[in-house]
């Protein structure tokens, strides 16, 4: 059943033909960078380290710069991913029910809330206390969410009358899309990460509308990159339900 098209449109479009329009030439540094610390990581065994569920801690006051009209209220922060020492090359799964993930005009402004607050340190590798949402969104795999700005930027993008949106997408992608995928509605998005080294420094870009910030100084944990993402649809009694154990104990 392995129909495997290496791209992100799904089968009934014949444009194979036209010429692939080429990504924006990313800074070298990054990429550079990103190469030598898979090429470093690849003899170490690649084990699957389990998942755990997104949740963010919500706090009611702004952050200082939210201006006081503002639409978005609060602040929040992921909790971030468990530090995995001298596990690099073995990958981790964060499953993200679909609440974070539904575009604004939902009138839900999670999405949009986690592009604002841009908890997110690097480009394509990034800290393991970053946010797995922003960094997938940051590195082109899923489409990000900016509010009000989501029809400029659009505008913006779309180069022609006709916007594919009538294609499928994939509902594995096991490889960066050619162009950021909206997560399909009615499905939750399990986000794989490869667990990679520290780096010596993280650097700071701006990618598909949100600026990641840097870190020069040591950090003391692993970092990440995005390694794959599912769609699946979680019933709605476990899509808020910790798995493994642990969680098995508490629901006893």
């Amino acid at each position: 059943h392995h129909h495997h098209h290496h791209h992100a449109q799904a089968v009934g479009h014949h444009h194979h033909h036209a010429p692939r329009a080429q990504p924006p030439p990313r800074m070298p540094s990054t990429t550079v960078v990103s190469k030598k610390v898979l090429e470093a990581c690849a003899g170490k065994p690649r084990r699957h380290l389990g998942s755990q569920l997104y949740t963010t801690e919500v706090s009611l006051a702004p952050a200082a710069e939210t201006p006081l009209d503002a639409k978005i209220k609060f602040s929040s922060k992921s909790k971030p991913i468990p530090v995995f020492e001298g596990k690099e090359n073995s990958t981790f799964t964060v499953r993200v029910p679909r609440y974070f993930l539904a575009p604004s005009e939902a009138g839900n402004s999670s999405l949009e809330e986690i592009c604002k607050r841009r908890q997110l340190w690097g480009t394509e590798v990034y800290t393991d206390d970053s946010d797995v949402v922003a960094a997938a969104i940051h590195s082109g795999w899923l489409k990000g969410d900016f509010g009000d700005l989501n029809h400029d930027l659009q505008q913006a993008s779309e180069n022609g009358p006709e916007q594919d949106t009538s294609e499928a997408t994939l509902l594995t992608l096991t490889e960066r899309p050619s162009k950021p995928v909206q997560v399909p509605e009615g499905f939750d998005a399990h986000i794989t990460v490869l667990v990679l080294p520290p780096l010596e420094k993280y650097a700071a870009t701006s990618q598909h509308h949100i600026w990641s910030r840097d870190w020069a100084k040591t950090h003391d944990g692993m970092s990440f990159m995005i390694h794959s993402i599912e769609f699946v649809d979680e019933g709605a009694s476990s899509r808020f339900a910790e798995r493994g154990a642990a969680a098995r104990k508490n629901r006893i």
